[in-house]
């Protein structure tokens, strides 16, 4: 081992504390989630790594104008902690935020976390993982927890030019605070979820802002009450009613499962007209109209939530651009017309890279084949959470766990209780034993995965992200959350081989 290259233990445990040595990588809602499920099961010898400085994940990330989300708070939240005091319908970012900040104190998480530690590789030794840190250091762990989530690297477009342009130029997970929109000229590249957010935040300052729409969106009612003080004291002081009101909000969510099957339904007929309506409403010229209507069905991309967003972009100073984008300028941003349009700040809302752990981390199991390898021919994890041949190595929000129409909060408790029992099954075969997916198990379910999303209208070709170029979608459930929290119940342990630990030879 080189000079430089240190090995560092996990954390600082007491005496007395034994178990198997667990890592989790992320202090988002999927490793905070795991890290507490784990403490309540009685693994103490975990570790979370977090690359920065504060929890919060995506949370802590996206700092944009406006930036919130679109699943109802009281279902954003984990099960076990319910918070009555979200200040509306749809909470903000900031308070999302401070939600998880309450998680981590409340939970005793922030002495289990080792904070600034950026993974770059995690390899298997045969015996147990390394995972070597940006830094230099190596920690070694007997089990490896991603709460890296699915989406997580900026998708920056390669647009020809963008280094010769003068002005300030970033993404919307990586705001620049010290860049002042004010009287400025803004070009917005993107039209989905955070441009509707963040477009109506600024638009009342910029002095002009052209916002270049490749396709447009369903964009539905947003509805966003704030919640009084009144029924915060009652969510408060009646448990029972919140835990009512987070059903059913469960179960509306459910219900909009339908608008994503291939045949024509109630459900997709109510999002159009409701669609319609909104459209009608607030945008009169029937030219600007038509261009802000999909061509393609409900649901086969993301169905965005906005009460101000196409009021926002009929103002004096905003130019709705379709034209394709041929370059950036040193100016601005060139369209295929030939038109150069001028602009002082580009901000990309071009969303982010799915499934893109491998973007920064190599993974590599113990035959030295990497996951990048193992995912060449696609992407796939067996019950969304391991991959054959990388034992001990979980993912949450892993591939086909992503949703649509519901919370992965769901998703994502779903899956720490059931690695949490075949980490209780691996402890029970003793310290040092590896439990994987036998591959035949992991190829059905993902036979299985992949034949039920031909049926859904994400493999109607339109061009949604959720699908690769070779039609493939890695990304999304293909099923209602309520038969995901059914299949994931209890691990069926004839698809996982655990293999017990070698004993050491006597003497």
């Amino acid at each position: 081992m080189p000079d430089d290259m240190r090995v560092e233990t996990l954390h600082e445990k007491p005496p007395q504390d034994h178990g198997p040595r667990i890592a989790i990588l992320g202090a988002g809602f999927s490793g905070m989630g795991m890290a507490i499920r784990l403490r309540q099961e009685g693994f103490e010898n975990f570790t979370i790594y977090e690359k920065a400085g504060e929890v919060g994940g995506t949370w802590r990330e996206n700092r944009y104008p406006g930036v919130a989300c679109d699943v109802p708070s009281h279902l954003y939240s984990f099960s076990f902690e319910p918070n009555p005091n979200w200040s509306r319908r749809f909470s903000p970012g900031d308070e999302i935020f401070a939600y998880m900040k309450h998680c981590a104190v409340k939970y005793d998480l922030y002495r289990s976390i080792a904070f600034n530690k950026t993974v770059k590789a995690i390899r298997h030794n045969g015996a147990h993982w390394n995972i070597t840190f940006a830094d230099g250091a190596i920690a070694e762990a007997d089990f490896v927890v991603s709460g890296l989530g699915g989406l997580h690297e900026p998708n920056i477009p390669d647009f020809d030019g963008a280094e010769a342009f003068d002005g300030a130029l970033f993404h919307t997970a990586q705001w620049r605070d010290d860049v002042d929109l004010k009287d400025k000229r803004v070009a917005i590249i993107g039209s989905a979820a955070s441009a509707v957010q963040v477009i109506p935040e600024i638009v009342g300052k910029v002095k002009h802002l052209d916002l270049y729409q490749r396709t447009p969106n369903w964009v539905m009612p947003r509805q966003s009450y704030r919640y009084p003080d009144w029924v915060k004291s009652l969510f408060a002081k009646t448990p029972w009613l919140a835990r009512a009101y987070r059903g059913f909000y469960f179960s509306f969510m459910e219900w909009r499962f339908a608008s994503f099957k291939k045949d024509d339904n109630g459900v997709k007929r109510f999002v159009r007209r409701t669609f319609e309506k909104h459209l009608a409403n607030q945008v009169k010229d029937p030219a600007l109209r038509a261009k802000l209507t999909p061509d393609y069905p409900v649901g086969c991309k993301r169905i965005l939530i906005s009460d101000d967003y196409f009021a926002a972009i009929q103002r004096h100073n905003v130019d709705l651009v379709t034209d394709r984008i041929a370059c950036f300028s040193q100016n601005g941003v060139l369209t295929a017309d030939g038109k150069e349009r001028a602009a002082d700040v580009i901000i990309l809302a071009t969303g982010f890279k799915p499934f893109d752990i491998l973007e920064s981390i190599d993974v590599t199991g113990p035959s030295g084949q990497t996951l990048r390898d193992h995912w060449k021919d696609g992407v796939a994890a067996h019950r969304t959470i391991m991959a054959p041949g990388f034992p001990n190595f979980f993912l949450l929000l892993g591939p086909n766990s992503g949703l649509g129409h519901n919370s992965v909060i769901l998703m994502i408790e779903a899956q720490v209780n059931y690695i949490v029992q075949l980490l209780q099954r691996a402890r029970a075969a003793g310290a040092g034993a590896h439990i994987e997916p036998r591959p035949e198990a992991a190829a059905a379910f993902d036979r299985s995965i992949q034949a039920d999303l031909q049926e859904r209208v994400w493999a109607s070709g339109c061009g949604a992200w959720y699908v690769d170029e070779n039609g493939r979608n890695y990304t999304l459930y293909p099923h209602a959350v309520r038969r995901f929290l059914r299949e994931m119940k209890t691990p069926d342990l004839k698809e996982y081989s655990v293999e017990a630990p070698v004993p050491a030879p006597p003497g």
